[in-house]
């Protein structure tokens, strides 16, 4: 068996292919490659077959077209925003052109531990058009499922900012986007958010029952994921041609039959068809829901999709996450494969990949 089936796939390698006589600005390089709130990614020039291109190298657990086919909650919606609108702010501080970012969810890649976006930058001697940020959260909005009234609420607020403005000003949006995400550490809405305090004698029905657990600390393991194909096709940047159209080299997903999970207390078998599941007790926001667990959190844990290989995420929740007995920490990512026990808290279950 490969070792490399043992660790999380958490970076992608993209591939531009760009005409001869298109310059690449080292100066643009090596302030995008600078580590800068949020941003981790880097990017070269290399020749692959012989032909030029643009190489990144980006840090991330997801795309963003991924996780966008799951229910929204407005903290996350809220920090995929700032996260961007951060980032912008740094390239325009560095008169880095903002028409360069491709501003295209295909064209973004999520880290599930902050929720932070890595954006492409176009380092090139090329005219762009403008930043088009309008268009890009009209978009983005529109495409959202929301979990709640909490999150479409937010999801109007950031409508509502061009409906009321003409013009854009990038640091009015900064400032708002601000104000939402101070607001969202004075109103939390995540269950990672709710601490049980064991001092105090009421409990609440709502929250989840602390378990007695001995902290197992387990290795991160982590490994590249590397681009296998390298597609011919051609990857220009004609004068006429839309960025959006540019053709991200990496290996297409194949659909096959999701697989399934089993709660052992009941035989129930869940069907894991989403790139990311959540499982928790929640009544919105989760794929499958624990109804008559309160040791369970909120949104417990996650089931991720990489490439057709399923990683087990503990999403910071009270009584933990398991793996073959052993606690994954939160930010952790352990591989499942065909008859993995794990338990959410004292709830368990069994991943079966048919």
């Amino acid at each position: 068996m490969s070792t490399e089936k043992t660790y999380l796939c958490d970076e992608y390698k993209l591939y531009f292919k760009i005409e001869d006589d298109v310059q690449i600005l080292h100066n643009e390089v090596e302030l995008y490659n600078t580590s800068f709130v949020g941003n981790n990614s880097f990017c070269h020039e290399e020749y692959i077959d012989g032909q030029r291109a643009l190489t990144y190298s980006i840090p991330a657990m997801i795309t963003m077209n991924q996780f966008i086919t799951k229910k929204i909650h407005r903290d996350e919606l809220v920090d995929i925003m700032f996260s961007i609108a951060d980032q912008l702010m740094y390239l325009k501080a560095n008169d880095m052109p903002l028409g360069k970012v491709i501003l295209n969810i295909g064209y973004m890649y999520l880290n599930l531990e902050d929720m932070s976006v890595q954006l492409v930058f176009l380092p090139i001697d090329k005219p762009m058009e403008k930043c088009n940020m309008e268009k890009f959260v009209r978009d983005l909005v529109n495409k959202l499922d929301f979990a709640n009234k909490k999150a479409s609420d937010c999801g109007y607020e950031l409508i509502k900012f061009f409906d009321h403005n003409s013009s854009f000003y990038l640091s009015e949006f900064y400032k708002m986007i601000t104000d939402m995400k101070n607001d969202n550490n004075v109103h939390p809405e995540d269950e990672q958010h709710f601490i049980v305090r064991p001092q105090k004698a009421e409990a609440i029905e709502d929250k989840e029952v602390p378990l007695q657990t001995t902290v197992v600390s387990t290795p991160s393991f982590k490994l590249a994921k590397e681009v296998k194909d390298y597609s011919g096709n051609d990857i220009g940047f004609d004068d006429d041609s839309d960025i959006t159209s540019t053709t991200v080299l990496t290996n297409a997903s194949k659909s096959k039959p999701g697989p399934v999970i089993v709660r052992t207390r009941t035989g129930e078998r869940i069907k894991i068809d989403k790139p990311i599941f959540c499982i928790g007790k929640s009544a919105q926001g989760v794929d499958y829901q624990v109804t008559d667990n309160n040791s369970v959190s909120r949104r417990h844990a996650y089931i991720i999709n990489v490439n057709g290989v399923y990683y087990l995420r503990d999403n910071k929740s009270t009584n933990h996450t398991y793996l073959g007995g052993k606690i994954i920490n939160s930010g952790t990512d352990m591989m499942l494969i065909d008859g993995s026990k794990f338990k959410l808290a004292n709830e368990e279950f069994t991943f079966r990949e048919k």
